[in-house]
């Protein structure tokens, strides 16, 4: 028959206690791990947010640097267009100079 002992094991004891340990170390360990995770997408968001906010910066310059170029153009064009006028009204008084001189030969 087995004998019965009236005293608790003090190995049962000690590796009850060892196993709260541990369990508590992993769990602390699980939680900075998915902290760890959490933080690490974040930092992730936030730079692919100031990469998105450079872009925009980017596109916005460029759209403004396009609207001075084609305003630059539209000025230029206008000139163009007076010019032209001018040199056509000239064209124009020349060749009834030209045709007065030859009704008048």
């Amino acid at each position: 028959m087995a004998q019965h002992r009236s005293v608790p094991c003090p190995a049962q004891a000690v590796a009850v206690q060892t196993g709260a340990i541990f369990a508590g170390l992993a769990s602390g360990a699980v939680n900075a791990h998915m902290a760890g995770i959490a933080a690490m997408d974040a930092r992730r968001e936030e730079r692919a947010s100031q990469v998105l906010a450079h872009q925009l910066q980017d596109a916005v310059a460029a759209a403004h640097d396009w609207a001075d170029y084609a305003k630059r153009l539209i000025r230029e064009n206008e000139t163009l267009k007076a010019e032209n006028d001018r040199l056509r009204q000239v064209a124009a008084q020349r060749r009834g100079v030209i045709e007065r001189m030859r009704a008048a030969a």
